[in-house]
């Protein structure tokens, strides 16, 4: 090498060395970066996990405050004894399929109850009910198949993933 170039790689080593960024971090190993990193990807993953839990999920049961200032959130049966499984939360298009019943039924939404809800995935907008007439989008519409009962018998809702759109299974 010749001794221009020498002297110009003295000097950029030099003024490197002058211009290094202010380092809070000690100097680490390898090691201790990897612990570092990986500590830092499971806090993020744990926040991910948490927080929707702790917020409240979008979309999911719409929690109500009562008179006396505590929290309740949407049941398969508000009536059911304590203790009982259909004391459960249930997603919202569930229970907008339980108040749609209630609706059609004329009785109050403590009276019926919901006995299954299984997730379903329907083969177009109409929830796999549309009629001759109608004009349905042929996209995978994820829902719900939902069972209630009500004045002694049963009634089977499909619902969209929102519960925007409930059509009754005949």
């Amino acid at each position: 090498m010749s001794k221009g170039v020498l002297v110009r790689m003295a000097i950029v080593r030099r003024f490197m060395i002058a211009k290094r960024p202010f380092v809070i971090l000690p100097a680490m190993n390898t090691n201790a970066w990897a612990v570092l990193t990986v500590l830092i990807i499971l806090v993020g993953l744990g926040i991910w996990i948490i927080a929707p839990q702790i917020a409240g999920q979008p979309g999911g049961p719409s929690a109500t405050t009562t008179a006396t200032g505590t929290s309740t959130s949407p049941t398969s049966a508000d009536n059911a004894p304590p203790g009982s499984i259909h004391n459960l939360p249930v997603p919202q298009a569930v229970s907008a399929a339980r108040a749609y019943a209630a609706r059609a039924l004329g009785v109050s939404e403590g009276l019926v109850i919901v006995m299954t809800a299984y997730e379903k995935e329907w083969t177009d907008s109409c929830l796999g009910l549309g009629g001759p007439a109608e004009s349905c989008a042929q996209v995978i519409t994820p829902g719900y198949e939902v069972t209630v009962q009500a004045n002694g018998k049963q009634y089977m809702y499909r619902t969209n993933a929102t519960g925007e759109v409930i059509r009754q299974a005949k």
